[in-house]
């Protein structure tokens, strides 16, 4: 993983439920038709050093303060039973992966908290930040009569695989409204998906300082609530019968039992016909999703998801203040699948509380098990990996394959079958330049002496 600086701004402006009401009722610029999308506009940011080899040394200094006995509940298959052992509710026997918080020593869960605060972003209060808010939530359930079943050191912390520059690997670490699922190859970023994040309440102040300081005022998902108003705040009447679906919605679709069952005809409102200001409007909504992954992840795919905004579809049901139960949201692109949800509250009765999911079809779980974008990778991943994958035009694509063979060709063709480059190769890798691609969606083949070619699509942007 790069070391990237991004300067991102998040939509933090709050918008009042009657705000947001008269916005509803005003008039609209005109539609315009497949404009281009707009760049959000860069502000204040902030930058994050921190590397997949920085996560690795984490993960492992953890490792090595467990015991023979915790080291083997801390490390799991990497499989596809394993790596969908995540969940939503409350900490149920088999529900979830791992070492709990609360049976750590103080001193582990600190490294345990290292390694997901390496792995997860720094901007605008999302990633660990975020992290550390829901957490906190918990803990205020407690106080306010939710029971046992809730409290910041009810949450999990679970490698499938061994923890590596080399190989798969993959960091699980969630509890109730949380769930992290971040896979790794070869020292890259592979996925960052799923990430499911909910909250209750939806603003308090800490009690404790078990997770944050003390009257620390705290308000999960409230980047992401004020994005979303602001999003279909921006539409216009017509925009908005055209963007609203006929199903009520009471939780999010694509939640734990949802791997792979993306819909295939996608619903609402697509973005290439709204004007470049609404079109900001849909980035905006997406940032604070995306931005949970590390820095440079996080800044990468954000930059791959706008060159895909105009076949990405939004959608909503229920009043679209997103104030109410059953108030629902959906981003739908190509790879990005976001969802948005309020729902009665269960110990705040009389408040609601709000569900969200981030997917990528390509990328949930690294693309190994439940893709449904860019072909399912099964096949291919038996024969070789190719990352990154979106890449920077200019950079090289780095080829790796399962096994060392004495003979091996590579063969890079546009979409429309035509070669491009192509090279022979032996033991485990090679390289493969983009230098001179346009921005879009190319055919790497690998074929291996002996054996049928296996091809996979890659990005370049």
């Amino acid at each position: 993983m790069k070391k990237l600086v991004f300067l991102a701004p998040l939509l933090l402006a709050t918008i009042a439920s009657d705000k947001l009401a008269s916005l509803f009722e005003a008039p609209q610029p005109e539609t315009v038709a497949a404009r281009p999308a707009a760049r959000p506009t860069a502000a204040k940011g902030t930058t994050s050093t921190a590397t997949v080899a920085d996560v690795v040394t984490a993960a492992n200094a953890f490792i090595a303060s467990l015991s023979t006995t915790q080291q083997a509940t801390l490390i799991q298959t990497f499989n596809q039973t394993n790596v969908a052992k995540w969940s939503n509710l409350p900490v149920s026997n088999g529900s979830r992966l791992g070492l709990r918080l609360d049976a750590l020593t103080t001193a582990q869960q600190t490294l345990a908290l290292a390694v997901v605060e390496a792995a997860t972003g720094t901007v605008g209060g999302e990633g660990f930040r975020e992290i550390q808010e829901i957490r906190a939530a918990d803990d205020n359930l407690v106080a306010n009569g939710g029971g046992n079943g809730y409290g910041s050191g009810v949450y999990l912390i679970a490698f499938l695989g061994q923890p590596s520059l080399t190989g798969t690997w993959m960091l699980q670490f969630g509890g109730h409204h949380l769930a992290t699922n971040i896979t790794y190859r070869n020292g890259y970023v592979t996925g960052p998906t799923p990430k499911f994040e909910a909250t209750e309440p939806l603003t308090f102040t800490t009690a404790n300082a078990n997770v944050l300081p003390t009257g620390t005022v705290a308000t999960p998902l409230g980047n992401e609530a004020t994005a979303i108003q602001a999003l279909f705040a921006g539409l216009t009447t017509a925009q908005r019968t055209t963007a609203r679906l006929s199903q009520t919605f009471t939780d999010v679709v694509l939640g734990p039992n949802g791997n792979g069952q993306f819909p295939t005809t996608p619903l609402g409102l697509q973005c290439s016909q709204l004007t470049a200001a609404q079109q900001t409007l849909v980035m905006n909504a997406m940032r604070p999703w995306v931005l949970d992954a590390d820095d440079a992840t996080g800044a990468q795919l954000l930059s791959y998801y706008e060159t895909q905004l105009a076949n990405t579809y939004i959608s909503y049901s229920g009043t679209g203040l997103f104030t109410s139960n059953a108030d629902y949201a959906r981003i739908d692109g190509p790879n990005a699948w976001i969802e948005f949800v309020c729902q009665s509250g269960i110990v705040y009765r009389n408040q609601i509380h709000y569900h969200s999911i981030y997917r990528d079809r390509a990328r949930d779980y690294g693309g190994n098990f439940y893709t449904t974008a860019l072909g399912t990778q099964a096949a291919a991943a038996q024969v070789f990996a190719v990352y990154p994958n979106p890449a920077y035009a200019g950079s090289s694509l780095q080829v790796q394959l399962e096994m060392p063979a004495a003979s091996a060709t590579y063969t890079l063709r546009n979409m429309l079958g035509q070669r491009l480059s192509s090279g022979a190769f032996s033991g485990s890798s090679t390289e493969v330049a983009t230098s001179g691609l346009a921005i879009g969606t190319y055919l790497l083949s690998v074929e291996v002496a002996g054996q049928s070619p296996v091809t996979r699509k890659v990005l370049v942007y």
